[in-house]
């Protein structure tokens, strides 16, 4: 079976990697169309996953809707090369509303609330939209598949995922002595009304951590060039293993927030609204906490760093663990109920 995998940000490379690496062992044809960007090509250097890149590189000061329509043509010329019988995403798809004419059938792995419009188009295009079982919006029922897990514990699960200690050895860190920050950037944002932080916000609670312990900022994210010098020494895909070593993580990137819970790391997530995900680990595994601005994240985090507040991030670990599963696993029985379902179809018209 010929498979595409859309990806957007280097977040949906972490997602679909371990996916990609099945099917392929399974024999199917799998191939990732990748948004052109600098840190999805660093992402891939090296890389042994098949990709082409679509789209252009912003720069050249074009209105953001002349950049979105050239990605989406792009898009769909590669998708009219492929013609796969499947193509999976995350929260979003891409080629809407023009993936009927590929004759292929669209999955989206949605766990944001979308804006009207994506949303519309969303419901309207896609064949099936599977969601967290925590997902609480409503998706047109004849589409919805749910699953028992969280998008982070496709490639974050224990199965797939064990935290490597010498990159603090080569960092000269020991675990749990430093604070992971990670700032989302706008043009990696799905989720509706998201407020992201500004220049000055993300400078200030950058160094109000820093007085507290050593605070790694993540390369990834949008950094503000005099926070650059807080960015460590390791490669894009050694980030995870960071992340899993901290004492807590800290910013305004609802994905890496979600990442830390699963890691069984506290974090911070600055925001005037929330992610389903980052709800449910919060009220039900109390393992993170949204906070409305910058003053009270500040607050919060030194109430932890000197352990006036004791989150039980082991036991919240071991609860996650125990009631989601392997994402991963999940996506390769949806595939293979798929093809099932395609086999049947040719059978009948015979």
């Amino acid at each position: 079976m010929k498979i595409s995998l859309l990806i957007l940000q280097p977040h949906h490379l972490d997602f679909f990697k371990n996916l990609y690496e099945e099917l392929e062992a399974k024999g199917h044809n799998v191939w990732c169309l990748v948004r052109d960007d600098e840190i999805n090509r660093l992402y891939l250097s090296g890389s042994d996953i098949k990709h082409t890149f679509f789209g252009n590189k912003p720069g050249d000061h074009l209105p953001k809707f002349v950049h979105h329509t050239r990605n989406k043509l792009c898009l769909i010329s590669k998708l009219l090369a492929l013609r796969p019988d499947l193509a999976l995403s995350v929260n979003s798809l891409p080629p809407s509303p023009f993936n009927s004419i590929f004759n292929t059938t669209s999955v989206v792995f949605l766990d944001y609330k979308l804006r009207k419009k994506e949303e519309r188009s969303l419901f309207n295009y896609a064949d099936k939209i599977v969601t967290p079982d925590c997902y609480p919006f409503d998706v047109p029922s004849n589409k919805h598949v749910f699953h028992p897990s969280y998008h982070s514990l496709a490639y974050l699960h224990p199965n797939r995922f064990n935290a490597d200690i010498q990159i603090l050895e080569q960092l000269s860190i020991e675990p749990k002595d430093y604070i992971f920050v990670s700032f989302a950037r706008e043009d990696w944002i799905e989720g509706k009304d998201q407020n992201l932080l500004q220049r000055r916000e993300k400078i200030d609670i950058v160094r109000a951590l820093d007085e507290h312990c050593e605070v790694f900022v993540d390369e990834r994210g949008s950094v503000p060039e005099p926070l650059k010098e807080y960015i460590p020494s390791v490669s894009l895909d050694e980030y995870n293993h960071l992340l899993a070593n901290a004492k807590l993580a800290v910013g305004d990137d609802p994905i890496v927030s979600s990442e830390a819970g699963v890691l069984g790391v506290p974090w911070i997530f600055i925001s005037e609204s929330t992610a389903p995900t980052l709800e449910e680990q919060e009220v039900h595994y109390e393992i993170g906490t949204r906070v409305a601005d910058v003053e009270e994240a500040e607050k919060l985090a030194g109430m932890i760093l000197t352990e006036e507040i004791k989150p039980n991030f082991q036991k919240a670990r071991r609860d996650i663990l125990k009631d989601k599963m392997d994402l991963t696993e999940w996506m390769i029985k949806f595939v293979k109920a798929y093809q099932q379902t395609l086999s049947d179809d040719v059978k009948k018209s015979k």
